[in-house]
């Protein structure tokens, strides 16, 4: 089967959708609980995105990357969620699974000796809204017993990207050097990478409010529903340097890269409508029946800040073409925040803060055996941070670590070259939400991704 038919196939399997059941209670306030936005691969080392340029994955995060893309590239993922909430006395797990990225990029080049272009555009999840929280209250009065809210949230925002990426070849230096007894051509090269996507933010968030005395008998329950559709565009800007060293021994190369990279996101102003209905209703289980309208309100226009988001990372990566007899790695630092404290809308938005995250990854080639025409590659992270909630006037602490594992399709000794470079994704991804608060939320997090690649797209062939 060709590889250039396997998006068409991955994109009919992922049109079955998934029904959320996480019941995740801090998913109530702001925009709902955020996606990393990263894809599998770089999911598996904590989400490092920032200085992360790769040709063989997308690196939606950064659009300065896009320029790396060495060949037609497709990514497509799922994501899953195992989550638990525990308080001193209670533990609840639910769990979910969705489409987490489909993403095409493209290099195009111009024929410059030292420029490159790339091209990436996409469909990327932004956050969702998933809980279901029954408060009760004893009211001291016999003839009204207990007051009980209900508090229900459904819906999702997505992001339908585009963007480019825009890499310069600033220097080139080539020396002969000594080392270990040998003569050895050194060459240094820098690199100055920028980028910008833009984005339109879309779809629906759903709030419903049950308030009910379920000790009297036949008592109406009040029902406050408030549909919240969102639509508007969104930026984001990117860089990177990369200073090179290549050393050439014989045939052999191997490669030292420093990387640096940064993206900088602004606040803007994203267009929502927001419809409200209030009603009275008779409830007996999921059957409502309306006796009364109280208040309607529909498709009041408004709009929603957007916070502003920066991050910046470091990394430094070392590979070789004498894969069978020496490993290859890269280490990443990154940091990254948004400006929570910023946002405004429709949504109860609580108490929010700016929230941020310190992400260290790792990813490990260990030496090829003879037998194999591409490894496998393992992937580590770990972070630290804040969450974007205040409850009763804590700010949320959010720590995890992750793994992840790269399986280059067709692996083994006869693998076709369009199939070295393309890989099957897995990472899980271990945390804690609120640890310092009265509900703390356990998540695993998975997925699997299909990194495709195909390098004959632009290739230019010749008559002999």
């Amino acid at each position: 089967m060709h590889l250039r038919i396997l998006p068409l196939l991955a994109l009919t399997t992922l049109t079955l959708s998934i029904s959320a059941q996480v019941n995740s209670p801090y998913s109530r306030y702001g925009l709902g609980n955020m996606y990393p936005g990263s894809f599998t691969a770089a999911n598996g080392m904590g989400g490092f995105s920032a200085a992360n340029f790769s040709p063989s994955a997308i690196n939606f995060l950064n659009p300065a990357s896009f320029a790396e893309i060495g060949g037609a590239s497709f990514d497509v993922g799922v994501y899953g969620t195992v989550m638990s909430l525990n308080t001193n006395s209670e533990t609840f797990t639910s769990g979910d699974a969705n489409l987490s990225n489909m993403a095409f990029a493209f290099p195009v080049y111009k024929n410059l000796r030292r420029d490159r272009f790339g091209l990436s555009f996409g469909l990327v999840p932004f956050s969702t809204f998933q809980y279901d929280i029954l408060d009760e209250t004893d009211t001291g009065d016999p003839d009204l017993g207990t007051k009980q809210y209900n508090y229900v949230g459904d819906g999702q925002l997505y992001q339908l990207y585009g963007g480019f990426g825009y890499r310069h070849q600033t220097d080139t230096v080539s020396q002969v050097k000594s080392i270990q007894g040998r003569q050895d051509t050194v060459i240094s090269a820098g690199f100055l990478s920028i980028g910008a996507s833009s984005a339109l933010l879309f779809g629906s968030l759903y709030n419903t409010t049950y308030a009910s005395f379920p000790d009297i008998l036949n008592s109406q329950t009040t029902k406050l529903s408030r549909d919240n559709d969102v639509n508007g565009g969104m930026y984001n800007i990117g860089v990177g340097y990369q200073k090179q060293y290549v050393r050439k021994h014989g045939t052999k190369r191997d490669i030292l890269n420093w990387k640096f990279g940064g993206t900088f996101s602004p606040q803007v102003d994203v267009h929502g409508t927001q419809s409200i209905l209030w009603t009275n209703i008779l409830k007996y289980g999921n059957y409502e029946t309306v006796t009364d309208t109280l208040y309607t309100a529909p498709d009041t226009s408004g709009n929603i800040h957007m916070p502003m988001s920066y991050s910046a990372g470091l990394s430094f990566s070392f590979f070789s073409s004498d894969d069978e007899n020496k490993n290859q790695f890269t280490l990443g630092l990154q940091y990254a925040s948004t400006m929570w404290s910023q946002y405004d809308g429709f949504q109860d938005a609580g108490e929010l803060a700016d929230s941020w995250r310190a992400t260290l990854g790792a990813e490990f080639i260990p030496k090829k055996k003879q037998d194999q025409n591409a490894p496998l590659m393992y992937r580590f992270g770990a972070y630290t941070g804040k969450s974007n909630l205040i409850i009763d006037g804590v700010q949320l602490n959010d720590v995890g670590f992750s793994a992840g594992l790269a399986i280059p399709m067709g692996y083994g000794e006869n693998v076709l070259p369009y199939y070295r470079n393309s890989k099957i994704n897995m990472f899980l991804n271990v945390g804690q939400r609120g640890a310092n608060a009265d509900i703390s939320e356990t998540y695993f997090n998975f997925g699997v991704g299909f990194s495709m690649i195909d390098l004959g797209w632009f290739m230019k062939y010749k008559l002999n």
